[in-house]
């Protein structure tokens, strides 16, 4: 569970990434230059993979590492952070 203040965070980052890739569909529309409109949708998805870090890295302090010391499911946790991880790689 993210803290208040993580919240925020990620939630700011969010954001952002909302505004960019609004820019993003703007530069479709109006048929702009084909590697400015690739390099700000890779900004995009950058942005959104260091959201996707700091959630996991919560994911893991927490709910895994609380399975873990207390062994309950524990496998059932990191069956869930690996099936997550494989999908990201598709």
């Amino acid at each position: 569970m993210l803290t208040p203040n993580e919240k925020i965070k990620v939630l700011t980052r969010l954001k952002r990434v909302e505004g960019h890739l609004k820019k993003v569909r703007e530069m479709v529309e109006n048929e702009e230059y084909c590697i400015k409109t690739i390099t700000q949708s890779m900004a995009v998805q950058s942005a959104l993979r260091a959201v996707d870090e700091l959630i996991l890295k919560k994911h893991l302090e927490t709910c895994v590492k609380d399975s873990m010391i207390t062994n309950t499911n524990a496998e059932t946790k990191i069956d869930e952070v690996m099936k997550t991880i494989k999908f990201a790689r598709k």
